[in-house]
Order: structure tokens, then sequence, then C-alpha cells
């Protein structure tokens, strides 16, 4: 059964993450770990907090039901941690082998200049042991049609995430839509990574999309998701690599408060 690990912290963007996650998943058999992280203060702070975790993640778990329903593929396992937000869910990703992490985007009014909120920014740099699903909270689940991966290929994607692009492509019988910005550096080893991508996913390919950059690298990547209709988009995260920059930059704080569609980013791992 798949792992997929949900951090709540009982506010209605993390809610609408861990609605979207079942909902995508309705045809896979899943355990869901909804983790709410209550601190690490004193024992008696501790036992108190505790205690509301635990009445926080019945409530959230009742809520689900009555409004997706149950299904038997899916099982649902409450957890409570004592620790802080990034050290907590990372140990117990690693401790439970997860597949996947999903976690909620604020609302646009929550952000501001706030990349996906402190501590789910700290999750995409702490939890690199598998992918991350970054879910806006102002967007109606609907059928994944197209994903588009973003990539200049300057690494070669591992093994591991081209299994699990493969797995989200297979499972949502979507067509795949990569995307380069020609930013004028093309050589033999960037050639040979591109190529192996297209040659695995040949068959599901829609289109392959090379843009200059028009006004700078987020508009560019906004006009490609408007333009090619895609439904989630996908990035690798490494670090001191070409989409570093977009963190470094703010850039992808910009993309944060304007995308719309669901954002996978996989673990800069290398083979």
């Amino acid at each position: 059964m798949l792992q997929i690990v949900v951090p709540t912290d009982f506010s209605n963007n993390s809610y609408n993450a861990l609605f979207y996650a079942i909902k995508l998943f309705k045809n896979e058999k899943c355990v869901f770990h909804v983790v709410n992280v209550c601190g690490n203060g004193s024992d008696s702070v501790r036992k108190e907090v505790q205690i509301e975790s635990e009445l926080g993640l019945d409530a959230i778990c009742h809520r689900l039901i009555r409004d997706a329903g149950t299904n038997k593929n899916h099982k649902l396992k409450k957890v409570s941690l004592c620790s802080n937000v990034p050290k907590g869910v990372s140990e117990y990703v690693i401790d439970h082998k997860a597949d996947l992490v999903v976690i909620g985007n604020k609302a646009k009014e929550e952000v501001k200049h706030i990349l996906f909120g402190t501590n789910a920014m700290q999750l995409v740099r702490e939890v690199t042991m598998c992918p991350i699903l970054i879910v806006p909270l102002e967007i109606d689940f609907r059928s994944i049609k197209k994903i588009g991966f973003i990539s200049n290929y300057t690494h070669p994607l591992s093994d591991e995430n081209y299994r699990a692009l493969q797995f989200f492509q297979s499972m949502t019988d979507s067509a795949m839509v990569p995307m380069s910005i020609d930013d004028g550096n093309l050589d033999n080893t960037i050639t040979m990574h591109k190529d192996r991508f297209l040659k695995v996913f040949s068959e599901s390919i829609f289109k392959e999309v090379v843009l200059p950059v028009f006004k700078d690298k987020t508009q560019t990547i906004l006009e490609f998701v408007d333009l090619w209709s895609i439904d989630m988009l996908c990035m690798v995260y490494y670090p001191h690599h070409f989409f570093l920059e977009f963190i470094g930059n703010g850039i992808i704080k910009e993309l944060n408060t304007k995308l719309s569609v669901p954002f996978l980013i996989l673990p800069g791992q290398t083979n």
C-alpha cells in the first residue's frame, strides 16, 4: 500500500490538501498518515496540547469521511507528534518509508510574501527522500489530464524520480508536457539527459515545449501552464541548481501566489 503523509495544522489549507489527496488516489490502496505536530514544550503543557491534537485529528478525519465518503482502498492513521514541524515530519517520513508527502498551500490573502508558509518551505528542504505534492487552497479537485514537467536537464533524472513520475502519469492516465526554458546552454550531457527523458515518456508525451524567457522566468512558466492547460506542474528540487535560483530570488514566491494547479516537487536524488 502507498504510504502518504499529510501534515495538518487543522487549517482550511491543510484540510483541502488532505481532501485533494483522497480524491486523487481514490483507486489506489493507501494509508494516509494524518500528522499533527503539537509542539515539544514542557511535560505538563505537552500532555494538554497532545489531547487537543488528538481531538483535532478525530474531528478532521470525521469531516473527511463526511465530505468524501468511505473508501475500502483507504486507511486513515491519526498521528500526534511532539516535535517541531520540519524535524518531526521529516523523521516520521523516514521511519515510515513514506511514498509521498502532501501539504496545503496557504490562501493568497494569507501568503503575501511567504513561500508556502514557513513550515511548508522548510519541509520542501528537509524532506528529501520522497516527492512532495503542494495543493493550492483555492482549487476544486479535477482530473489530471496534462502533467507539465519543467527541467533544463542539467542533471539526470534519478531512477526513483522516473518511477514516481511514471506512476503519477499512469495513475491519472495523463499526457506529459515537458517544458524547458531556452537559456542558451546546450551541451552533450544536457542533450543526453533530455533524450532519455523523451524516450522514457515517448508514448505519453503530448508536446515538447521549449520557450524563451518572455518577461521573466515566473511569467514564462505561468504562461506555459495557462497556454497548455496544465493540470499538475512538476519540478525536481536540486540544491544549487537552476530551480534553486527560483527560491533564492523569490521567484517561486511569486509563482506560489499565482499558480492555481498542484505542484509536484521531486527530490533531487542522483543515480
